[in-house]
């Protein structure tokens, strides 16, 4: 798997959004995960492959890492004791493939490029009992405006992967197929978890929860959660990155004599004093009651937008 091109094996070019990434291996992981496959080996090894090249290009270190382990690889290729500086090589077959290493394919054939194809595995020996990393799960989550400007926590309910408990993850019981699992190894369930939402947190910010993805198999590592905020509209209030809008209606009458006023915040209620003369569209800022930053050290402005009304 180490010599698999992690790039074409989740068909994505060297500059590349996460969120291009997480689509990519999403499509792939349930187009070939094994319980979609009536638990297929290949299916397994090709979602073991999909999974680590994930695993890698998601992180930065290890994906410099990768880049710089494939660059050095080619290099090495590139001056290898079977070819010359400009690249050329000592040997090649009767269909004219040159080998860098001076060996012929069996009957003149050329060898099988792992990066044109990087699923082909059939001659690899694969361990069906070998630990094997449970699925990430990524979902939508509608959530509160108030807790995702102010952070809190909410209840999520959704369903994963686990081991059957009737087989204990091994697709058999008493010497036949599970009954419970089909021979699966593992079952859907539903569950539920309270997760953290961090003060401030922008719309459409995926939170990480590790471990509480799908369940490994064989003694595998679970996967991780990945809780998408989709901020809920809010009646009264507007977020413009820190600063929370809210416009509230006043009295013609008032807004021509001015005085005091009593308006409702994020968590409280605040009196302010309104001027004489003041028109629809003008502002009243109130410095640090808007939604939470840097993670909830600062916050910044509440602005009240005032719009005159008669009686």
């Amino acid at each position: 798997m180490a010599e698999k091109n992690y790039y074409k094996v989740l068909g994505v070019k060297a500059k590349f959004t996460q969120d291009e990434l997480k689509k990519k291996y999403r499509d792939l992981a349930k187009k070939h995960h094994p319980d979609a496959n009536k638990g297929s080996k290949k299916a397994e090894e090709y979602f073991k492959i999909i999974s680590l090249a994930y695993e890698t290009l998601k992180d930065q270190k290890k994906r410099r890492d990768y880049d710089l382990k494939q660059s050095y690889s080619t290099r090495s290729e590139r001056t290898s004791p079977g070819s010359s500086p400009r690249g050329g090589n000592r040997s090649s077959s009767k269909d004219g493939f040159r080998n860098p290493y001076g060996f012929r394919s069996s009957q003149g054939q050329r060898p099988e490029d792992p990066f044109t194809n990087p699923f082909t595995t059939e001659e690899q020996a694969f361990d069906p009992n070998m630990p094997i990393r449970g699925m990430d799960l990524h979902f939508m989550v509608d959530i509160p405006f108030k807790t995702v400007v102010l952070g809190g926590h909410i209840k999520y309910s959704y369903e994963k992967y686990v081991n059957c408990d009737n087989c204990k993850g091994t697709g058999s019981s008493a010497g036949e197929e599970c009954s419970v699992c089909d021979g699966k190894r593992q079952v859907v369930i539903q569950t539920s978890i309270e997760a953290k939402i961090p003060p401030g947190v922008a719309d459409q910010y995926p939170i990480r929860i590790e471990k509480k993805g799908g369940e490994g198999k064989n003694g595998g590592p679970p996967g991780d959660l990945f809780l998408k905020v989709q901020t809920k509209k809010h009646p009264t209030f507007k977020r413009v990155k820190e600063d929370i809008y809210a416009e509230v209606k006043i009295d013609a009458k008032l807004a021509q004599t001015g005085g005091e006023i009593e308006v409702e915040t994020l968590d409280s209620t605040k009196k302010i004093y309104l001027e004489e003369d003041t028109l629809t569209g003008e502002e009243y800022r109130i410095p640090g009651l808007g939604a939470a930053i840097q993670w909830g050290k600062k916050r910044g402005d509440f602005i009240v937008k005032f719009m005159v009304v008669n009686g």
